[in-house]
């Protein structure tokens, strides 16, 4: 068989392996598995589902690397098995999950989007991911919220090195969830202080949670739509943008724009999309936001977005993994 027909055949049945991995996911196959090698027969006891079905499904997986199965039919963990774990510090887990919950369900209509423009997660629930579908599930938010620190919290580090926050008194995370970014830039920085904004219910969250960093943050629940409270040297916004189109992302810098300071700055962090035909997962990323309602954008896109919100761009901070740090101010 050709090699670029097996790969065509490969690529197109591509949602069978995001499925088969979203079920280990769901039954925590890779945490039982973290105690030892076992049977299909025990995992399916311990995870109460139909051991014959199991067996058929961690075959396949070990195929593709994901488990391995020995002597005796029992089942191990390989290296990529090990980041299913949810003890992994760098594990996808949640997000397997989540990426095939609800979103997945909205990838159906994603022809609709391609044909139209419009979002599909609306097509499909009638509203915004965030109002139509997390906020009336807090299993689901909660999920989604451990999913982001997994899919992002190792970009926190390249966060760190690749930009000087230490000229900051007072840094606001803009729609920060559970607060991993923020706290990780205070515990670098004990002098500074934090503002972190998101809706009420995350932002309760985040400040039950105690984090040691927490004490010298101010929570403020609301909507970014709205307002941002003032006060902050830096405001950022973490994978925030991209979930929305171009009219409410303004919405959004405008509220950001209004409540900063004349020296104040704005950092957006998102992977600015380069130009050429070279693999880039945020390529990739950019049709989920399609589905979503966002979008990814060029460097050129992010500016134009700043001119229409009061900004202009100040500096762009690239770095080698999959976000850059975008750096605006007052215009």
């Amino acid at each position: 068989m050709h090699t670029d027909r097996l790969e065509m055949l490969q690529m197109t049945t591509g949602y069978w392996v995001s499925k088969m991995i979203y079920c280990a996911a769901r039954l925590k196959v890779a945490d039982h598995l973290a105690r030892g090698p076992a049977t299909a027969a025990e995992i399916a006891v311990k995870s109460e589902c139909h051991a014959e079905s199991l067996h058929r499904l961690l075959r396949a997986l070990a195929s593709l690397g994901i488990f391995r199965e020995t002597s005796g039919g029992k089942f191990e963990l390989t290296p990529k098995a090990q980041y299913l774990r949810s003890d992994h510090v760098e594990g996808v887990r949640d997000f397997a999950v989540m990426i095939n919950d609800d979103l997945f369900e909205a990838w159906c209509d994603i022809y609709h989007s391609v044909k139209t423009g419009e979002s599909a997660v609306h097509k499909r629930f009638g509203g915004d991911f965030f109002s139509a579908v997390l906020s009336k599930n807090p299993d689901k938010s909660a999920t989604f919220d451990r999913a982001m620190e997994q899919i992002h919290g190792v970009e926190i580090q390249l966060m760190l090195e690749f930009y000087d926050w230490s000229r900051f008194a007072c840094i606001a995370d803009v729609g920060g969830g559970s607060g991993q970014t923020l706290f990780a830039i205070l515990e670098r920085h004990p002098s500074a202080k934090g503002i972190l904004i998101d809706l009420p219910d995350v932002v309760s969250r985040a400040r039950a949670a105690q984090h040691p960093a927490s004490k010298r943050c101010a929570f403020h629940g609301g909507s970014f739509f709205d307002s941002v409270p003032s006060g902050a040297d830096c405001y950022f916004l973490r994978h925030i943008v991209h979930d929305w189109n171009d009219a409410d992302s303004i919405k959004i810098l405008r509220a950001c724009r209004a409540a900063m300071g004349k020296d104040a700055r704005l950092v957006i962090v998102e992977k600015a999309i380069p130009q050429g035909n070279e693999p880039e997962f945020a390529k990739l990323l950019d049709i989920n936001m399609l589905a979503i309602g966002g979008k990814e954008r060029t460097l050129a896109q992010y500016e134009k977005l700043f001119v229409d919100s009061g900004l202009k761009l100040a500096q762009h901070y690239p770095t080698p993994g999959p976000t850059d740090l975008i750096e605006a101010r007052p215009a």
